[in-house]
This record gives structure tokens, sequence and C-alpha cells, in this order.
């Protein structure tokens, strides 16, 4: 059941079966988006440059001003895997994408002429061997690992035994601030990193970085060169990464005590035989029609492109339940 399928689905079970528990939210921003004011533009003078808004994200996130010789704007990551996909696809490169993660991935790929290498990023890592660049998502959606150490290392030797060939990428957009691995990346010069407002900031399509290794900042730059330019974009997320800094703190607040209630909804009910919430996700070994016979909605793991025989549960309020305390 892949996602537009599933939003049917969803519609027609909660219509039918009012009684049943919705675990099944999967968008943030329509479920938390009502808790906060929307963020009006900023009218600073520094606002509509992009070269000020890479200045006010890095230190937002704590990242030493230096690193913006070697950042590139984009409205998010998104749009960042869009140009660099089509760079990858003009070096002929082959790409390790996870098919499990998030669809959209595989669009933007097909969409770039990408010779891709699928695998499945819930049981690993694909044969990096056969691979010439590429994507991880850290930390991986929806299933809640980070990579092991083993594995780290085994990307870390892969980038270094041919830096100047191999390139890789890491959306850092569920981590805000990234990871202590991705910003060990950063700083070691061995990944591209991917961070945007979309999930800290409920800003969609707004701002995002895309913070390159050295021997890549000319690749990159005539890469992102061609985007055009959105001011008023520019202006919403300039006001976010200042009057409205403390957001994500605020984002992250909700999520956890969302993710007290699930956790606590899931050990008082074992046979849903779910893990603990990470993030806004918790993953069932119950297939969807195992969870509507125990009376829960929730999203098959196949909108994701895993296995039909797991779901995904969600700790997130279907759209238009907003506790008063967090209006």
């Amino acid at each position: 059941m892949n996602h537009e399928t599933f939003l049917a689905a969803r519609d027609e079970w909660r219509s039918k079966r009012p009684d049943l528990v919705d675990l099944a939210e999967l968008n943030v921003y329509r479920s938390l988006g009502p808790s906060f004011e929307a963020i009006a533009p900023s009218t600073h003078h520094e606002a509509p440059y992009r070269c000020h808004l890479a200045e006010r994200f890095l230190a937002h996130l704590g990242l030493e001003a230096g690193l913006k010789a070697r950042t590139q704007v984009s409205h998010g990551v998104r749009r960042s895997l869009r140009v660099l996909f089509g760079w990858l696809a003009s070096r002929k490169a082959r790409v390790g994408i996870p098919d499990d993660v998030y669809p959209v991935y595989l669009q933007l790929a097909r969409e770039a002429g990408v010779d891709v290498v699928r695998f499945q990023a819930r049981e690993g890592l694909p044969k990096l061997d056969t691979c010439d660049a590429l994507l991880l998502c850290e930390p991986l959606k929806p299933w809640g690992r980070t990579p092991s150490g083993e594995e780290q290392a085994r990307v870390e030797a892969w980038v270094r035994e041919a830096p100047g060939q191999r390139v890789l990428l890491v959306d850092s957009a569920y981590a805000t601030p990234p990871t202590p691995w991705t910003l060990r990346l950063m700083h070691e010069e061995l990944a591209f990193v991917l961070v945007s407002l979309s999930k800290g900031w409920l800003l969609p399509d707004h701002v995002g970085l895309c913070i390159t290794p050295s021997r890549w900042k000319e690749d990159a730059r005539a890469a992102f060169a061609p985007l055009s330019k959105d001011e008023q974009k520019l202006r919403i997320g300039y006001a976010a990464l200042t009057e409205h800094a403390a957001r994500p703190r605020q984002v992250s607040e909700i999520l956890a005590e969302r993710a007290r209630l699930r956790n606590a909804f899931i050990t008082d009910r074992p046979g849903l035989r779910a893990a603990p919430c990470v993030g806004y996700f918790a993953v069932s070994q119950c297939s969807f029609e195992e969870l509507l016979e125990q009376g829960v909605l929730g999203v098959p793991a196949s909108v994701f492109g895993g296995p039909e025989r797991m779901s995904i549960l969600s700790s997130l309020l279907p759209a238009g339940r907003v506790p008063a305390a967090h209006r």
C-alpha cells in the first residue's frame, strides 16, 4: 500500500469504524501546526540574503561560522537532493538509496536519471563496493535506529578509500541538531550533510542547508547556482531562526510528551508487539489487519517501503485534535 492509497484507506476506516484508536497520523505539520502561531516574514535587512540565512542557521546549530564557505542554501532537503542527484547523474554515479525510508528519494532519483542501487536501510548497508555514492537518513525514519559502530566504520572507510570519487549524503532533517555521528562526518569532511527548518520549525520547503566537504565545494556551488530565490521564504526562514529560535525545543517537548503517552499505551497493549516510540514513530510486528482486529488503526509498513507483515504506529494526534495546553 503506497502513501496515497493508505490515506484513502485511512479515511474509509475512520468513517466505518469511529471506535478505532487512530495511531496513523503521518503529517507532523498538520498535527502540530495548530499548536503554534504562524511565522511572519522578517523585515530585518539581512533577511532576504541566503548568505545571512546560512550564518544564522549554522549559529543556531552551534556550528562554526567557517562552515559557511562550504554551505549551500536551498528550500529544504528535497530541493537539495534534487540538485545533488542531478550532479551525481552527470557523473554517471551508482547511488545507493534506501527504499524503505522516504519514497520521494526514489522519485527524485528517477527524475534525475540516477543509476540507483536500492537497499533496505532497516536491515543495514548495501554492498558498498557496488556504489559510487550513498544516501543515508540519520536518524533512520521510521525504523528508529542509527547505524551501528561497525556500520559507521564501514561507511567511513568506504569514503576514505576514494575520497575524490565516493560521495556520502546524509539526510539530517529528522535531527535538530544533527546526531553526533553526523556532526563528526561533517567536521571530518566525509559527507554532504543536509539540514532544514522542516521538522524543528514545522516549516517545510522554506530553508535548508547543504554542508559539503571542501573537495566538492566548487562542484556544489555550480550545481546549486541555478536555484531560484524566493525572498518571502527567506524572510520567513530568517524570522524562524531569530524571533522563533526556541521553536525546535518546544516542538521536541510536545513530541516527547506524545511519545511518553504512546509508550504507555503500547505497554498496556502487549498484543501490539511494538517497540518504544523513537521520534514520533513506533514499529509494530503486527500487520495492518492484525492491528485492526485489536481496534487500532496503524500504518502499513509498506507505505514506507517496508514489509507488509509490519506496521508503524504514530504518536501524533490526528489533525484537528490539539490539546488545549499545546495551543
